[in-house]
């Protein structure tokens, strides 16, 4: 079973789920590009197809290391054409449309809704930075707010699963394609 976060602890707190606090729990982080690519190919190999080499490289582009991606692409690109026995570059390019739209609606979506406006004056206050790491002295700064403050919504973001530590005051955005869903909802 895979979560986010928040969800994952939120499920977790439920008395009628205590079985699932004796699991064992992973953090997944970014999958790296060559297991990505690994993965895809000997996953479509042993389903009995192949994949063109510019297919699984637009795949790996398109899935960006994040699991839950490489789990919908993979899926979509194999149910393009699922009588043929190669996947094509065109297959991945309309999987990876429909699970863009996937992640878009599941995660991207949820995760806004149920944030609070602080959290999301937060998360607008580190768009301003070029680069993916943003100084919570630049955001408490741009946010006219005290140490105490940033801190308390910076770990807020950490536990829903939002934000990542980069150490030395430093924060990112965890969720891929999420920076760049923000700016949208801001535009």
């Amino acid at each position: 079973m895979a979560g986010l976060p928040s969800k994952v602890s939120a499920l977790l707190r439920d008395d009628s789920v205590s079985f699932l606090r004796r699991a064992s729990y992973h953090q997944l982080g970014r999958v790296d590009d060559g297991a990505v690519r690994d993965a895809l190919r000997k996953t479509v190999e042993a389903g009995g197809r192949s994949i063109e080499s510019s297919a699984l490289d637009c795949a790996v582009r398109a899935i960006e290391g994040f699991p839950y991606m490489m789990q919908l692409v993979g899926y979509r690109m194999w149910d393009e054409s699922p009588t043929r026995r190669e996947i094509s570059a065109q297959d991945v390019v309309r999987g990876t449309e429909y699970a863009e739209r996937d992640i878009e609606r599941k995660i991207l979506e949820t995760t806004y809704r149920e944030l609070s406006r602080g959290d999301l004056r937060f998360l607008y206050a580190m768009l301003e930075d070029e680069g993916v790491e943003s100084s919570t002295r630049d955001i408490g700064a741009r946010l006219g707010k005290k140490a105490n403050y940033v801190s308390q919504y910076k770990r807020r973001l950490l536990a829903q699963g939002v934000l990542e530590d980069q150490g030395h005051g430093m924060v990112s955005i965890a969720i891929p394609r999420f920076r760049d869903y923000l700016i949208r909802r801001r535009d």
